[in-house]
C-alpha cells in the first residue's frame, strides 16, 4: 500500500513538472549561455560597436550603433551606443520618468555599480546605473526588464551605452548573466 502512495506522489510531481514546462513557468535556459564576440557598424567590414552576446541568440542590426539579440520570444539583449552628454545617473532618471506612461508598470529597483572591463586598451572599469521594472505584455504576459546606462570611458560622466535585457520573471538569472557579460565586454570602436 505504501509503495502505491509513493508511486502516485512521484507521478503527480512529474505531471506538475511537465505542466510547468508546457505553461512556460520553467526557465528557458537551464545552463549558463556561452558567449561569442559580435560586431556591427556602418558596413559589413566596419565595426562601430562590439559586445560578447550569447551564442545561438538571433542577431538583428537595427542601425549603425544599435543591435538586438533574441532567444525565441522570451529573452532579449539590446545594445545601443547612445553617446549621451549626461551621466548614466541622469539618463536613468530620464528613463524612469518616461516609463511612468507604461500601463501596469512597477519599478523594482534602481542601482549603480562599477564593473571591470575586459576590453584591452579601455579604462579598467565601467561605471553604470540601471533601472529594473516589470510590466504586462498582452501577448507574452509578465515581463521583467533591466535598462542599464554605462560609461566605458569617462568614469561615470557620460552615458555612452544603453544595455537592456528583458524576458519572463523566471528568466531573471540568465538575463542578469547576459547583462553582466555585456557590461564587461561592450566596446565602442567607430
Amino acid at each position: 500500500m505504501k509503495k502505491n502512495v509513493v508511486v502516485r506522489m512521484l507521478a503527480s510531481a512529474a505531471m506538475v513538472g511537465v505542466a510547468a514546462v508546457v505553461a512556460g513557468a520553467m526557465p528557458s535556459s537551464a545552463a549558463a549561455p556561452s558567449y561569442g564576440y559580435k560586431c556591427w557598424g556602418t558596413s559589413k567590414d566596419h565595426c562601430d560597436v562590439a559586445v560578447q552576446a550569447p551564442k545561438g541568440w538571433k542577431f538583428t542590426k537595427i542601425d549603425r550603433f544599435e543591435a538586438k539579440f533574441s532567444h525565441g520570444s522570451n529573452e532579449m539583449l539590446r545594445v545601443d551606443a547612445i553617446y549621451a552628454k549626461v551621466s548614466p545617473k541622469a539618463q536613468v532618471a530620464r528613463k524612469t520618468a518616461a516609463l511612468k506612461k507604461v500601463p501596469g508598470l512597477k519599478i523594482l529597483s534602481q542601482s549603480n555599480g562599477v564593473a571591470s572591463s575586459t576590453i584591452p586598451g579601455n579604462p579598467p572599469r565601467v561605471v553604470f546605473y540601471d533601472v529594473k521594472y516589470t510590466y504586462r505584455d498582452g501577448a507574452r504576459g509578465q515581463r521583467v526588464v533591466t535598462t542599464r546606462y554605462a560609461d566605458t570611458l569617462f568614469s561615470g560622466n557620460r552615458a555612452l551605452v544603453e544595455l537592456t535585457v528583458g524576458g519572463r520573471p523566471q528568466d531573471q538569472g540568465t538575463l542578469d548573466q547576459v547583462l553582466s557579460k555585456a557590461t564587461q565586454t561592450v566596446n565602442l570602436i567607430g
